[in-house]
């Protein structure tokens, strides 16, 4: 999925890094680093500004499984990038370069939004 997802991101015009051994553009700025705390039933990071790209170190430090999802719009279409099951004290690494604008982060899980794991992330 990660390599449709990258595909999809070249047609967009916007591009998707993922950091752990994986391709980072040459000369890219350095990404912001957001500490991603997953436990029931928050993310750690609710609302919040960032510039650039952003990494996003994500860690479940609950009991329950969760995930970290990231949606918007870039012009008319609508994307949306998610991290894998993370499972207690499972941790990854998420590395957006997106334009400006207003994106929904949240935990996809059923019922885990409307308990409070759902912010806003802000790109300037």
């Amino acid at each position: 999925m990660q390599k449709k997802m990258l595909a999809g991101a070249a047609v967009l015009g916007f591009s998707l890094l993922f950091v752990g051994g994986q391709v980072q553009a040459q000369g890219a700025a350095k990404p912001q680093v957001v500490a991603v705390k997953l436990s029931e039933w928050t993310m750690g990071m609710m609302d919040m500004k960032v510039k650039g790209p952003v990494q996003f170190d994500i860690v479940n430090e609950g009991k329950y499984p969760h995930v970290f999802t990231l949606e918007g719009k870039i012009g008319d279409q609508s994307i949306a990038v998610s991290s894998i099951l993370l499972k207690a004290n499972e941790k990854t690494s998420l590395t957006l370069s997106l334009p400006a604008g207003t994106y929904t982060v949240y935990c996809p899980l059923p019922g885990h939004a409307d308990k409070g794991m759902k912010g806003t992330l802000t790109v300037q």
